[in-house]
């Protein structure tokens, strides 16, 4: 491992002493360190000093790292998978927000944790993607993939929106409701699972619709295999809906056409040994705990 990268967003949860002794461990073991610019700039304010390390703004810069860190929430996670699919390289998680599903290790362990590491003692697993194609074309092709959703939803008012979702040419539904989640496996526990719909283990080759308050009770959540096409169009009072991927938002006229499949590439996640799912859901919903008895 000659060099690896790290990426994050500045909390207050996050412990500089913590990264000082990490960065010390790294230069120890003679292996070079990128930070992200952004993230080595607030880092810097927080210490009220400039630090001696190398930072990156651009993918190209990165191409060559063995493995990614990131440490803040999932929102930090989300940013960094975008940057670091495309080129292969595996992401870890560090637990700096607040809930975070995708970051399982603690700053606390942040040395052992690239401690095996270094020693192989770990796995690699494949996280989906989903791939988005609109005409004309509103997101950067080597950008236009999720991890969690893309999200449709009314755009400038309270009106609901009309969709029509058609799975390799067949329609699916029209849904009429303030929008629609669709969802990977590694998503069903961020706004899919908000709006009602299942959780689904990250080696699920699956899709997930789920409406966002639908005008029918009736319709709700629909697991689909990813191996098909979906296709979407919509229409609106106002002449316009949002897209978002993972957070990433644009608003296109109804006439947009657009159409989702499982990306061609996967994101890699990192996951080092005694650190389970299960365990992540239980720790996170607080499965399992029944606060009436002190139990």
């Amino acid at each position: 491992m000659k060099a690896i990268a790290l990426f994050g967003r500045w909390t207050p949860r996050i412990d500089p002493q913590i990264l000082r002794k990490w960065v010390e461990f790294i230069e120890n073991q003679k292996i070079t360190l990128w930070v992200e610019e952004g993230f080595l700039e607030a880092w810097q304010k927080a210490e009220g000093e400039a630090l001696p390390l190398r930072s990156f703004s651009e993918r190209s810069e990165i191409m060559e790292v063995a493995m990614a860190f990131v440490i803040g929430g999932d929102g930090s996670f989300l940013e960094a998978a975008r940057v670091v699919a495309p080129i292969g390289v595996p992401l870890l998680g560090v637990h700096g927000g607040r809930l975070g599903f995708l970051t399982d290790v603690s700053q606390q362990q942040l040395i052992s944790a690239t401690e095996a590491l270094l020693s192989g003692h770990y796995s690699i697993e494949k996280r989906s993607l989903i791939s988005i194609v609109t005409d004309p074309e509103v997101f950067r092709p080597e950008e236009a993939f999720a991890l969690n959703e893309v999200v449709f939803s009314k755009a400038l008012t309270g009106e609901m929106i009309l969709l029509d979702v058609y799975l390799n040419g067949e329609l699916v539904n029209t849904y009429w409701a303030d929008g629609l989640i669709v969802s990977t496996p590694t998503g069903s526990t961020a706004y899919s699972l908000a709006c009602g719909g299942p959780i689904l283990t990250p080696n699920c080759a699956n899709l997930i619709l789920t409406p966002i308050a639908p005008h029918s009770l009736t319709v709700r959540a629909l697991v689909l295999p990813d191996s098909g096409v979906l296709t979407v169009t919509f229409r609106s009072r106002t002449g316009q809906v949002q897209i978002a991927l993972d957070g990433r938002s644009v608003t296109v006229p109804d006439q947009t056409a657009v159409a989702l499949r499982r990306a061609p590439i996967a994101l890699k996640i990192i996951k080092l040994a005694g650190h389970s799912y299960f365990e992540t859901l239980r720790d996170r919903l607080s499965w399992g705990v029944d606060r009436r008895d002190g139990f």
